[in-house]
């Protein structure tokens, strides 16, 4: 069984905790989400825990490829599909359809930037989730849309 971990909060620190199972079964699940141009990310190309991965197409200096990342917010859980990962390196984050660069949401602990995903086909910030662009960074599961406005207002970015 994979560890799941939990970012507690704390400016500029990187606190957590083992998420065990019975977390994992009450957690909150993306059920839809698109690029800036409304094109469904949610595919079934990777499962987890029954519901089908969030698609996106990463570019690097080196390398372009697919991440499928689960839909739990929280989890940690993801598959490469033909990107050679290089942990602490940036690298864009794009819509597997229209290869569209997904906007910035703000900067992240870590100095890279968080993007944001849409729950909805509007493309609006106030209906978005968020991920960092740093392959391996404690803010590279999922945050949603609360923890990314908590992290506006306790001036965490």
């Amino acid at each position: 069984m994979p560890i799941n971990w939990l970012l507690l909060g704390g400016h500029q620190t990187q606190k957590r905790e083992v998420i065990s199972e019975q977390d994992l079964n009450k957690q909150e699940v993306v059920t839809e989400c698109y690029c800036p141009n409304g094109h469904s990310i949610l595919t079934d190309k990777a499962i987890f825990q029954g519901h089908p991965g969030l698609t996106l197409k990463l570019k690097s200096k080196t390398s372009e490829g697919l991440l499928v990342i689960s839909p739990l917010i929280g989890d940690r859980e993801r598959t490469f599909i033909d990107f050679e990962k290089k942990l602490g390196e940036v690298v864009d984050i794009c819509c597997p359809t229209c290869s569209e660069t997904f906007p910035v949401y703000n900067v992240c602990p870590c100095g890279a930037h968080l993007v944001a995903l849409f729950t909805s086909k509007k493309a609006h910030f106030s209906q978005c989730i968020g991920i960092c662009q740093r392959l391996g960074c404690l803010h590279s599961e999922l945050l949603s849309e609360r923890d990314l406005r908590l992290y506006n207002r306790q001036d965490y970015f």
